[in-house]
């Protein structure tokens, strides 16, 4: 469970409260925000920044999740830490199973269920802790948390109650945001400080996590290293922003001003994900539960 101050930002932050919520407002100009908040996917020749990456990651995630499908109609989804429900009414769709949404920002679960009920979606959402979830043990099949345990802090915790929550046999797939398990100090300043900005814990290493979800029941079947498609198109976007920033007088503050952003916070939360970008790594990882 996220501590009482990091719960709070969290929350004010997806919910457009607050200094942390500026870089949310810039990001619903060039993403569709009002559904999706991963940090998406896209080919070498597509744009990222722009467009349906989002969309891309979760047709990617249901590719790898089809496979496991069970030939049954009792088949059930678990997506942890859905956000605004985009990521759930897409894999209920793709895969045709019921689903059940959970977030722990009741603005996000708000939006969610109006975002199923314009796509006449059947999809369920609860406000819930990834470390507490609102399931019966062994009652899911599948099992997703895109791009949202980043949040968490005590991610040993959250491992165990979505075990709790899977079938013997059940399949989870997980996309997160961690570091490279051999980095420097400065490096791992750089990443500190990236995280502090953005009201996350600190990141996990790569190993760290593959250890976690093993102790906490699960068998990895595959990871794939998706940030080359991902967090690693960020830096062109961030490397302009800064560039325009620092040579354009005037030109960064008044475009924020006009859109009611505050030019310090923003500024200071691409200037920490510049200096980490390089060194994150942006993960998919698929296991089943033992």
């Amino acid at each position: 469970m996220a501590s009482d101050s990091l719960h709070d930002r969290i929350t004010d932050q997806f919910s457009y409260r607050g200094e942390r919520a500026n870089i949310w407002r810039g990001f619903d100009f060039l993403l569709d925000t009002e559904s999706f908040l991963n940090m998406g996917y896209s080919p070498w020749y597509m744009p990222h920044v722009l467009g349906s990456s989002q969309r891309r990651l979760i047709t990617k995630i249901a590719t790898e999740l089809k496979p496991h499908l069970l030939d049954s109609e009792e088949t059930q989804l678990l997506d942890v830490g859905c956000g605004r429900g985009g990521p759930t009414i897409e894999l209920a769709e793709e895969l045709n199973v019921p689903a059940l949404g959970v977030d722990l920002v009741p603005f996000n679960i708000k939006a969610a269920r109006t975002n199923a009920a314009t796509r006449g979606s059947g999809g369920r959402f609860l406000v819930g802790d990834a470390t507490r979830l609102p399931i019966a043990t062994n009652t899911v099949d599948i099992c997703t948390a895109i791009d949202s345990l980043v949040y968490v802090p005590d991610k040993p915790a959250a491992f165990e109650e979505l075990a709790r929550g899977l079938k013997p046999g059940g399949v989870l797939a997980v996309s997160d945001l961690l570091t490279g398990d051999s980095i420097g100090t400065a490096e791992a300043d750089a990443v500190r400080d990236f995280a502090g900005a953005w009201d996350m814990p600190p990141l996990s290493t790569v190993e760290q996590y593959l250890t976690d979800l093993e102790h906490a029941g699960f068998t990895v079947e595959s990871v794939q290293d998706i940030t080359a498609n991902s967090v690693g198109r960020f830096q062109t976007w961030t490397s302009l922003y800064l560039f325009l920033e620092t040579h354009i007088e005037g030109i960064v503050e008044r475009l924020l001003a006009q859109w009611g952003m505050d030019r310090r916070t923003v500024s200071e939360q691409i200037r920490h994900a510049h200096r980490a970008l390089p060194h994150l790594r942006h993960l998919l990882v698929t296991t089943t539960r033992q």
